[in-house]
Formats: C-alpha cells, sequence, structure tokens
C-alpha cells in the first residue's frame, strides 16, 4: 500500500471546554437579528470576565488557526424581543437578562443602545448541554443556562448549578436556557 503524505498543519484544533459553573461575563457585542420565525432577536456575544478563565472564548478564538474561524457558539446567547400576544416566557426571559445586566453595572440603564452594552458584566450560570450531530455523533458543550447579577456569583451565591441537558432526557423547566470591552482587535464583529 502507497501512504500518501500528510501536512501536519492540517491536523484539527482541539479546544478546551469551559467548566460548567457560575462566571462573571462580559458583553462583547450584539447584533439585531431575525428568528427562523420570522421575530425579532438579539444575538449577544460575551465573553468570561473575570477569575481562572478570564477571557476564555477570546483566548479559543485567537488559538484557531482555521482560515473559516468563527466566535465560539457556545459564547453567544438569543433573547427575542417581546412583541404583542408572546408567551410570558420570552417577556420574562428579556426582562431578566437586561435587569440583571443593569444590576452588575452600577448606574446602567438599558435603553437598546446596542454600543453602551459592549463591555458591561453580568453573572452567566453555565451547564453542560449535549446536541447530536447529522452523522450521528454526541457533541459536548458548556453553554449559558440563565443570568444573575454578577455581584451573585463574586459573593458565591449561586450555590446549585442548574441540571446538565443531556441527549436523550426529556426536558424539565430549568432546562430553558435565556435566549452576553475587550482588548484583542480580530474578533469576528470588529
Amino acid at each position: 500500500m502507497k501512504v500518501p503524505g500528510y501536512n501536519k498543519e492540517n491536523r484539527r484544533q482541539s479546544f478546551e471546554q469551559l467548566p460548567k459553573g457560575a462566571y462573571v461575563c462580559k458583553i462583547l457585542n450584539i447584533e439585531a437579528m431575525k428568528s427562523k420565525a420570522g421575530k425579532d432577536m438579539a444575538k449577544i456575544s460575551f465573553d468570561i470576565a473575570e477569575g481562572p478563565n478570564k477571557d476564555f472564548y477570546t483566548k479559543q478564538y485567537q488559538a484557531n488557526t482555521s482560515e473559516d474561524k468563527k466566535w465560539s457558539y457556545d459564547a453567544v446567547t438569543y433573547l427575542v424581543l417581546p412583541y404583542e400576544g408572546c408567551d410570558p416566557f420570552i417577556t420574562q426571559n428579556w426582562d431578566t437578562f437586561w435587569a440583571n445586566v443593569e444590576d452588575s453595572n452600577n448606574g446602567f440603564v438599558f435603553d437598546g443602545d446596542e454600543k453602551k452594552v459592549q463591555g458591561k458584566t453580568f453573572g452567566g450560570v453555565f451547564r453542560i448541554e449535549e446536541t447530536e450531530g447529522n452523522n450521528g455523533n454526541v457533541y459536548s458543550h458548556t453553554r449559558l443556562a440563565y443570568t444573575r447579577v454578577a455581584q451573585d456569583i463574586r459573593d458565591g451565591k449561586v450555590t446549585k448549578l442548574p441540571n446538565d441537558k443531556l441527549v436523550g432526557r426529556e426536558g424539565s423547566p430549568e432546562d430553558f436556557v435565556q435566549v452576553a470591552d475587550t482588548s484583542a482587535e480580530d474578533l469576528p464583529w470588529k
């Protein structure tokens, strides 16, 4: 058998996974977009702001050498804007997220200006979520489950983490995910 040569530079990147837990996060970018159902929503990109995992996703992004690198899906959350007749869950998610951002940033009031939101902090509680790929493989991610006030995280007030969301397990009410100034100049939205 003739074995073709290989190129070490083509090796797949391996990235660490953020441990599940509670973190102070910072909003890096916010974009207006439409949901699959055509509803207005905010796409909020964030990173870890403090502690040993500070800038976790920025470091992953910068270490990625592939030509089509993208910001980690694990460091993005989506919020549907409340609309007339929407499920109260949508309004509660929206209000909870922004109340936690306001209460995490002394004197900040959310007025819809996305430029004022960049660099603002919030508390994020993360869990493990599994997804099944088209190839049948199961992939594990650490994803934002819900938000808190950043000071609650600093003070250790988050004593119970949400259940992991595993493939093949029925959801429960605590499985719902809220749908958050970096010096890195090469981030995808710069």
